[in-house]
């Protein structure tokens, strides 16, 4: 009788395995997914640092190439020409698979901040885009203040 329910459970675990699991493509978090037009993998960054705001209920990624990383991760303040930052942001929503965790939701926005040197000076180009869509935004209210946050960070410790 043990070697039968052996059998009978190896079949099982080989038969189970071949088939994908009902509802599997659930497990994709497709609201937090950035649109294809985006291109964030072609920039080649890596992660800096990421940050939640209790107070909004979001969840922040700041990527940057690896001068970026380079200089964000030796706490120095020293800006030079090539580097680039993007800062991604989610609202938060609830885990459905994981009681009292909180996930990336909707896609609020993504911040792109790119360092040129023109006649010995370096040159800040930022642009905002918003929405699920990312369009980019016209507005330049608050500009300054987002480039020194963005600057302002530092990279989390990795071990």
């Amino acid at each position: 009788m043990k070697v039968i329910f052996k059998i009978l459970l190896a079949s099982l675990a080989i038969f189970s395995g071949c088939k994908p699991s009902p509802g599997a493509d659930v497990l994709i978090n497709q609201k937090a997914s950035l649109p294809e037009s985006f291109k964030l993998s072609e920039l080649h960054q890596k992660v800096i640092t990421s940050f939640i705001n209790n107070r909004k209920h979001t969840t922040s990624i700041l990527y940057g190439n690896n001068q970026a990383y380079a200089a964000a991760n030796g706490g120095t303040s020293i800006r030079s020409s090539g580097q680039s930052f993007t800062l991604v942001t989610w609202q938060q929503q609830d885990d459905a698979h994981w009681f009292g965790a909180r996930i990336p939701g909707d896609l609020i926005s993504a911040e792109t901040l790119h360092l040129a040197d023109s006649c010995s000076r370096i040159i800040y180009h930022y642009q905002k885009f918003k929405g699920k869509e990312l369009a980019k935004l016209a507005d330049t209210t608050g500009n300054a203040a987002r480039v020194k946050f963005i600057l302002s960070q530092q990279a989390s410790i990795m071990p």
